[in-house]
């Protein structure tokens, strides 16, 4: 499986994000949105991707669990850049 579909997976198993905006077929990965949509789980799946490789993080299911809660906690409520999001988790890896 490749890394996009293990975290596909993860998500479907471990999460009750949106799946409905894809229309029956998976999107592809879209790693330049301005905002992330923290309800939509082809979303989540594009941002954990790309953190991951920029940060060189192993792709495992208790890495997704802790990832999933930081995207989820940070500025909960507010609409957030998806930079913005990547700088934040990132400067908690350096920390």
């Amino acid at each position: 499986m490749t890394k996009e579909q293990v975290i596909t997976q993860w998500l479907t198993d471990n999460t009750d994000l949106s799946w409905t905006r894809t229309g029956g077929d998976t999107p592809a990965v879209k790693l330049d949105r301005l905002y992330i949509n923290r309800s939509e789980a082809y979303e989540i799946r594009d941002f954990i991707l790309k953190y991951y490789k920029e940060c060189n993080l192993e792709h495992k299911s208790d890495n997704y669990k802790i990832t999933l809660k930081k995207i989820m906690s940070y500025k909960s409520g507010d609409r957030v850049k998806t930079q913005d999001m990547l700088d934040h988790l990132t400067s908690k890896l350096n920390a």
